[in-house]
């Protein structure tokens, strides 16, 4: 498993691609985790990615829980058999509400 850890607009997304492109192209699969659920857009431009890619992708509602993707994401990736499993996070962002 590979956690992306970063400041938003630091570039973990690109990276995230840039890391499932070489993985797949060594013939992995690659499941991802979209953790950076405070901005939808993050959600989004990574479900765009693992589709160019041909990567398996698990994410939530808007707001959902950013572990509750992680432990679902790891799940998915041993549960099929993947290689590889690359988690996105949203570092500084702010909290819940409670």
């Amino acid at each position: 498993m590979i956690l992306v850890v970063g400041v938003n607009g630091s570039g973990k997304t690109t990276s995230i691609a840039k890391l499932t492109n070489l993985f797949r192209s060594q013939g992995k699969k690659v499941v991802l985790g979209a953790g950076d659920t405070f901005r939808a857009a993050a959600v989004s431009q990574l479900t765009i990615w693992a589709d160019r890619l041909g990567a398996e992708i698990v994410k939530v509602e808007n707001q959902g829980d950013p572990a509750a993707v992680a432990h679902k994401a790891v799940a998915r990736a041993l549960e099929s058999q993947a290689e590889i499993c690359i988690i996105d996070t949203a570092a500084g962002c702010r909290r819940r509400p409670t």
